[in-house]
């Protein structure tokens, strides 16, 4: 959708953007959108769908995902030279994920809700040659423990803040007789600023759009096999997202999901996921960096448990497209576990770059708000909007949620610009898209 250009005639461009933003609709004078194809699996694939795949989910506290994971036990050796010489082969387990609670975090200077998850995982798989203190190079097999706290903004599940403990221990086998070896114990925690938006929602097949995020990484703790560094790491990244497909997420219900790619500044495949907004969640999953600095990992999910005896919070406006400083009609309606309307109930509602606005809902359940828009833009701008924000009301109370996505318009000059951007990314997401079927072959089986 955009692509970074570090330049005057950038900034050139972002005066312009400002001075037109409010005088013309984004659907004037605008040319047909940038258009490519390629050849998959004998099937023609080009960017004129313009359906939408899946929109913004909401989650409950209490909602469960359960994953059987696989990790290639060699690349984490290939990266260790603590390791060398050792032989893993593929680490076999479960992981499940589950939403523990519903926060208000800070960004900037606003105030955000949040999803705090918890994912636990084990994966346990037999090594060969593995250096040991005292023992030598022994056999056995690698256990790893993994505990992952991560903080989703609600509006859009951008990636907030995580935490990341992981221990390893490696069991040796001699003589019959086992001898553990503790080999990590750490943990790893990351802030993200701006947040990373791997879900640009709503999606639709062959859009693409683009993240630059600074990531900051502090340690504590102890390894045996990477070196932990004792002052915070910095990061700045870029990353092109891409959604390429749509069909059979591989679980039940998921046979209309979504495919998105994420790819670095040098075209390389980090990670892909079908998303599924049956499960509200991705029914499987690759990734070269599940830890540690470049462990290759797939999940596939195995079921999903939402939450039980939970009420609704929807959020509807009119219209769900907006000019720039403009206002839209905002209806929240609560419900309680059984469906009924509930009278009297106070929360916020909250839009980026707009301060929150209270409400509390009358005896139909329902409250108004006519909401002002603002003009912010996200930190993913297309050719067709200025931005896709999440409009998010919260019940503190009870701890629940409800979200739907405004759309902001930019200007006719502003989307020709973004347009020329986005005809960049298309060519780069052709490239990424022919390159599909080479990626099985990355993941050692």
């Amino acid at each position: 959708m955009t692509v970074t250009i570090r330049s005057v005639a950038f900034a050139l461009s972002l005066t312009l953007l400002i001075m037109f933003s409010t005088m013309f609709s984004a659907s004037l004078f605008l040319e047909n959108p940038t258009t490519y194809s390629v050849e998959e699996n004998n099937e023609a694939i080009d960017n004129s769908s313009v359906n939408w795949t899946a929109h913004t989910p909401v989650w409950s506290v209490g909602d469960l995902w359960t994953y059987s994971v696989v990790l290639d036990g060699q690349s984490l050796v290939d990266g260790a030279a603590e390791l060398e010489g050792a032989e893993l082969d593929l680490l076999y387990g479960t992981a499940t994920i589950q939403v523990q609670g519903i926060e208000e975090l800070i960004i900037g200077e606003q105030i955000t809700p949040a999803y705090r998850t918890i994912t636990s995982a084990v994966v346990v798989g037999d090594g060969r040659g593995v250096p040991a203190p005292i023992l030598g190079s022994v056999d056995g097999y690698l256990t790893a423990a993994l505990v992952l706290t991560e903080y989703f903004r609600v509006g859009d599940l951008a990636l907030i803040e995580y935490d990341k403990h992981i221990v390893m221990t490696f069991t040796a086998e001699i003589s019959f007789v086992e001898q553990t070896v503790d080999i990590a114990d750490f943990v790893e925690s990351g802030v993200y600023s701006p947040p990373l938006e791997f879900y640009d929602f709503p999606l639709a097949m062959n859009e693409s759009w683009n993240s630059v995020t600074n990531l900051t990484k502090t340690y504590t703790g102890s390894s045996d096999v990477v070196t932990l560094p004792e002052e915070p790491e910095y990061f700045d990244q870029e990353w092109l997202f891409l959604v390429n497909a749509t069909g059979d997420g591989g679980f039940t219900s998921c046979e209309n999901s979504t495919k998105l790619w994420q790819t670095n500044s040098n075209g390389d495949v980090e990670e892909w996921r079908w998303w599924c907004e049956e499960v509200n969640q991705y029914a499987s999953r690759w990734t070269n960096d599940i830890a540690l600095g470049g462990v290759d990992a797939e999940l596939n999910l195995l079921s999903y448990q939402p939450a039980t005896n939970v009420g609704s919070v929807t959020v509807e406006l009119n219209p769900i497209s907006s000019p720039l400083n403009s206002e839209v009609d905002c209806w929240i309606n609560v419900t309680d576990s059984t469906g009924n309307n509930v009278a009297g109930k106070s929360g916020y509602v909250y839009l980026v770059g707009v301060n929150r606005t209270s409400f509390t809902t009358s005896d139909n359940g329902s409250a108004y708000i006519r909401l002002k828009v603002g003009n912010t833009m996200d930190d993913t701008p297309t050719s067709d909007d200025w931005a896709t924000h999440g409009v998010v009301a919260y019940l503190h109370s009870d701890q629940i949620v409800g979200a739907t996505t405004l759309t902001l318009e930019g200007s006719a000059i502003g989307g020709l610009l973004r347009q020329e951007a986005n005809r960049f990314a298309a060519e780069a997401g052709a490239i990424a898209f022919a390159l599909d079927s080479q990626f099985e072959s990355s993941f050692r089986y």
